[in-house]
């Protein structure tokens, strides 16, 4: 256990290294911060003095040093827009980001695995269909448009929940809903297929045969062989869940790190950004480790070495 979870650590260390290169070059490459920071007409000498303050004047691989010894120590500079620290400004909205995230990964867990479990027992029935013309309608079908929707009718119509602002569990829902349906038709179609191919095994069989009941039968051995592949795809829900609230917030007006991220870029505030991408950088690839251990404890060929996820 202890060389895979070091190389799984090690692969981690390494992407985000990469990332913060990456980054980095961008930023370089957006434009002159100072041109930002100064007034118009600013005279050349103070001009002089913000690029040796700020570093601008040193070479490039100087100056990355500088960024990831700051990114390391969790110091991104100030931003140019709100003149605070951007990391301050990074963690006064991730709360709220986690909160719509986990409440959409909540959603589509307790809703599509259910569905992949009904819809792999009926299969090729009546509920088996309407179910997989639902999840193939949620597919279809545009967050913003979703988001919109539930505005007008909910909202705005029946006036029954919050359509904007983040004030409380009733101006969670409709955000968290509009959020959780990609994931959700994700971890049911995967359900479905992957609970299909365990059924017809011989170790179910065999149980069936021995007179176990149907419920244990399905929690016992089916379940747990058949969810192994819908952990992955759980663990890379919720990391895009985080990183890609993006439309959602912008539709809900929630104050979250995804809406802060917009802002920052039409004001080409870059610490912001840089900020923004390696903390929600950090966040999915600890998921990703984290559904890596998970696989290792529940796929006994991964501890053998017979087997092991992409």
């Amino acid at each position: 256990m202890s060389r895979y979870v070091l190389r799984r650590l090690l692969q981690a260390l390494g992407v985000l290294f990469l990332l913060t290169v990456i980054v980095f070059g961008i930023a370089r490459l957006s434009g002159d911060p100072v041109d930002l920071m100064l007034p118009q007409g600013a005279p050349p000498s103070q001009r002089q003095q913000m690029i040796e303050d700020l570093g601008l004047d040193e070479p490039l691989p100087v100056q990355y040093w500088h960024f990831l010894s700051g990114a390391v120590q969790g110091d991104f500079g100030e931003s140019i827009r709100f003149h605070a620290p951007a990391m301050e400004l990074v963690l006064d909205r991730l709360p709220a980001t986690i909160e719509l995230a986990v409440a959409a990964f909540f959603l589509a867990i307790v809703i599509g695995i259910p569905l992949g479990v009904l819809g792999a027992l009926r299969e090729g029935r009546p509920v088996d269909h309407v179910i997989t013309s639902a999840l193939t309608l949620g597919q279809a079908t545009p967050s913003f448009w979703l988001g919109i929707l539930l505005i007008l009718f909910v909202g705005v119509r029946w006036e029954l929940l919050p359509i904007a602002g983040r004030s409380g569990v009733e101006s969670l829902i409709l955000p968290a809903i509009t959020l959780s349906v990609i994931p959700l038709v994700a971890i049911a179609r995967l359900t479905r297929s992957s609970l299909i191919g365990v059924l017809p095994e011989d170790y179910v069989r065999t149980a069936r045969s021995k007179g176990l009941r149907g419920r244990t039968i399905l929690g016992r051995h089916v379940l747990r062989n058949g969810l192994v592949p819908v952990v992955t795809i759980a663990g890379i829900s919720m990391a895009e869940l985080l990183s890609g609230a993006v439309i959602t917030e912008q539709v809900f007006a929630w104050p979250g790190i995804g809406r802060l991220a917009i802002e920052s870029i039409e004001a080409r505030d870059y610490p912001v950004v840089q900020a923004i991408t390696l903390v929600t950088a950090v966040i999915v690839v600890a998921l990703s480790l984290l559904v890596d251990l998970t696989y290792f404890w529940l796929d006994p060929r991964v501890r053998t070495g017979g087997s092991e996820p992409a």
